[in-house]
Formats: C-alpha cells, sequence, structure tokens
C-alpha cells in the first residue's frame, strides 16, 4: 500500500485521547480492511505520483477520514453508547457527533482522483478501424 495510515492518524481524527490504547487493535483491523479497496478506487496515475507531496497528503487526508468516520460510527453502535441521561435540565451522555460527517467529506476529498472520475475507455478511443486513412468524400457529399 502506498500510503501509510496509523491508528494514531485515525484516533487524533476521530478525537480519541494517543494515550488510550484500548482500540488500537480495533483501528488496525480497520485501517487493513478499508486501506486497499480505498487505494484500489483512487486512479493509478494520482496513487502512484509520490514526487507530488501536496497529492499525496490530500490523498491520505481523505482515507483518513473515511477510516475515522467508520471507526467511529462502530462506536456510536456499541451497546450503552448512544444512552443519556438528563437531571434539571442537564443532559449527560453520548456525543452529537457522527461519522457521517467524516465519512462524507473523506469523499468529497477524495472524487477528483477516483478511477470512475476518469473518462471510459469508449469516450478516450477512436472507434475508426481505419484511423490512419484519408477521409474521402464523394463530390456530391457535403460534411455538416
Amino acid at each position: 500500500m502506498a500510503i501509510s495510515i496509523t491508528a494514531a492518524d485515525v484516533k487524533r481524527k476521530a478525537g480519541i485521547e494517543s494515550a488510550n490504547t484500548g482500540y488500537d487493535t480495533a483501528i488496525g483491523s480497520l485501517i487493513t480492511e478499508m486501506q486497499g479497496p480505498l487505494e484500489y478506487s483512487i486512479a493509478d496515475s494520482y496513487l502512484n505520483d509520490t514526487s507530488d507531496v501536496k497529492l499525496q497528503a490530500t490523498l491520505k487526508l481523505g482515507m483518513m477520514e473515511m477510516i475515522a468516520g467508520e471507526f467511529v460510527e462502530q462506536l456510536r453502535r456499541e451497546i450503552g453508547a448512544t444512552e443519556q441521561f438528563g437531571i434539571a435540565g442537564v443532559t449527560v451522555g453520548a456525543s452529537s457527533a457522527t461519522g457521517v460527517e467524516l465519512i462524507q467529506q473523506g469523499a468529497t476529498r477524495l472524487a477528483p482522483y477516483l478511477k470512475s472520475a476518469l473518462p471510459m475507455m469508449s469516450e478516450t478511443q477512436s472507434l475508426n478501424s481505419t484511423s490512419d486513412a484519408d477521409l474521402v468524400f464523394a463530390d456530391d457529399e457535403g460534411v455538416c
């Protein structure tokens, strides 16, 4: 994999203290699970352009946002993660922030670099099998 994303990167983006190592294994598994498909969706011309440091930073940030967003969503699905209680008008409970915003932000950041954003082969190839031949028009034909 061309881009290096660490558990510390994901924890920072997800708002988890770096000293908290309780999630490191889960984050590492999620990075392994998601990084390959995310890199595969990026056009090779961008992914392999390691000389463009700013491009690589943009790709890494987009991928990191998507992985961190998925991790936040996994945390929200844990039992008791979204429970709240209130006393005298003060509510204590789960954060209202979700990982969906991070996932969408990362997807938007990566969108211009995806293979799906490139023109399709049929849009860039000539369908004429006589591409090296001269065009010949009959005298009564016009060119529109």
